[in-house]
């Protein structure tokens, strides 16, 4: 119904179900708003902190279509520096102006980028053409890791470097046209900025991290019709002669737009209950389940940890899709309820020495586990016991067209205790990862304790 736009403005909307609704937040931006208003407010700051050693994080959140692509890189083709920018320019650009000054001033300063893609529980390297991992399984087991502890970082010494990075990754990210949007981003997207500093009077070196995530945007299958080209698989016989087949080939193929979608909702839901723990917890014991989703496991660093972390919530205006609208400032909402006391850091050298041989050791244990783990091929019997259906379970209807074409669609009738029973036995074969038992629960093992030495849990 309106948008107060400004700080501390608010949004007054009315929809099915939930009636008339104001929600707060600590800025809102109308549909006039510039690129560089969202920037000052949502992005400079972080920026300011990232540099200063500070981690954090701009996640842009909203359903497919409603600008959070725009929002994060600008549109496509867009000059760096015009007016269209967006924020993972903006700020990059004001990093990059900073370790230049730094280095000028005789202070060592790293400045690393990763961008990836998160499908799932896989992720993928939108900055090679590499596979990440050895395998598919440690890509869904170690993929977070890889990206988190550097493996997929490209050097960047100039703004130039990094817009080439962004455009090289832009170029291998999912794209695909739905009814609600011709260029919808069908995976989640996360640049990842790690930034390392040292002055000659410092014994240890500053590091800090900073996510710019465009999440994929949560969507309807009503309405983006990503389910429209689905088919059974099958073949359909008027006589004898076959008047339409649909292959598995055919099948997969349009399940794709479908599987793309589950995969976003699945990380999103996993995201919302990842906030919605944070907003309750009552101490640091209780769990977070940050380890259910891939986005939240790469996330985790800035949305459990003390760090500063700015949610864009992108929506829509339009009446058809106010439900949607309304979930989506929900979710802003919540976030801003969530509130991090950051924790005194123990900076003696004590402390720093335990932290540094801790890393070192969980560093040796992982190289272990690449060196001797190994898929491993295991058959299992099974016994299942088939209802044979024989007991007149099933009525032919000869006059009603099916779904695919043709007549002859079948009705399933309760079955009436007639029908016989027979024991399948059956065997199953699968891949498991063997060989690195002892190893992986030592790596866990050392997990835990440098996440108590540093307050985590």
């Amino acid at each position: 119904l309106s948008v107060g736009s400004g700080r501390a403005g608010s949004v007054v909307t009315v929809s099915p179900g939930a009636g008339l609704r104001e929600f707060a937040f600590d800025h809102v931006f109308g549909r006039d708003s510039e690129q560089r208003e969202v920037y000052e407010y949502c992005g400079l700051g972080v920026a300011v902190d990232f540099v200063n050693g500070t981690s954090g994080a701009i996640i842009v959140y909203g359903q497919t279509g409603s600008g959070k692509t725009h929002t994060m890189f600008g549109p496509p083709g867009a000059v760096e520096g015009s007016a269209e920018g967006g924020l993972a320019g903006r700020v990059s650009s004001e990093v990059i102006d900073v370790v230049e000054r730094r280095r000028t001033a005789g202070i060592q300063v790293t400045l690393d980028a990763s961008y990836v893609e998160v499908f799932g529980n896989e992720i993928s390297d939108l900055l090679s053409d590499e596979a990440v991992g050895a395998h598919r399984g440690a890509n869904q087991r170690m993929g977070h890791r890889y990206a988190l502890n550097g493996s997929l970082s490209k050097p960047v010494e100039s703004t130039e470097e990094l817009n080439a990075l962004l455009q090289s990754g832009n170029d291998r990210k999912r794209r695909a046209c739905t009814a609600m949007n011709d260029r919808s981003s069908r995976a989640h997207a996360i640049l990842i900025l790690r930034l390392r500093q040292q002055s000659h009077d410092q014994e240890e070196p500053v590091e800090s991290y900073l996510f710019l995530a465009d999440l994929g945007g949560s969507e309807k299958l009503t309405k983006s019709k990503a389910n429209e080209n689905v088919r059974a698989p099958g073949a359909i016989n008027v006589g004898n002669e076959e008047v339409a087949r649909v292959t598995w080939e055919e099948y997969y193929h349009g399940r794709q737009r479908v599987n793309e979608t589950n995969n976003i909702n699945k990380g999103l839901l996993v995201l919302k209950r990842c906030i919605t723990a944070l907003r309750d917890r009552k101490s640091k014991t209780q769990r977070v389940p940050f380890a259910d989703s891939k986005l939240t496991q790469l996330l985790e660093p800035a949305l459990g940890g003390p760090s500063r972390t700015v949610v864009v919530v992108c929506c829509s205006e339009a009446e058809e899709h106010a439900e949607e609208t309304v979930q989506s400032l929900r979710f802003g909402e919540m976030c801003r309820s969530v509130e991090h006391q950051a924790a005194v850091t123990d900076s003696s050298s004590a402390v720093r020495s335990v932290l540094r041989q801790l890393n070192t050791e969980i560093a040796e244990v992982e190289e272990a586990i690449k060196a001797k783990e190994r898929w491993e091929t295991r058959v299992t019997k099974r016994q299942h016991v088939v209802n044979e259906l024989n007991g007149g379970t099933t009525k032919l209807n000869t006059e009603e067209e099916m779904e695919l074409g043709g007549f002859g669609a079948v009705d399933f009738i309760p079955d009436d205790g007639t029908s016989t029973r027979v024991v399948v036995e059956h065997e199953v074969v699968g891949e498991v990862l063997v060989g690195a038992e002892a190893e992986r629960e030592r790596l866990e093992e050392l997990l835990d304790r440098r996440r108590k030495l540093l307050g985590q849990q």
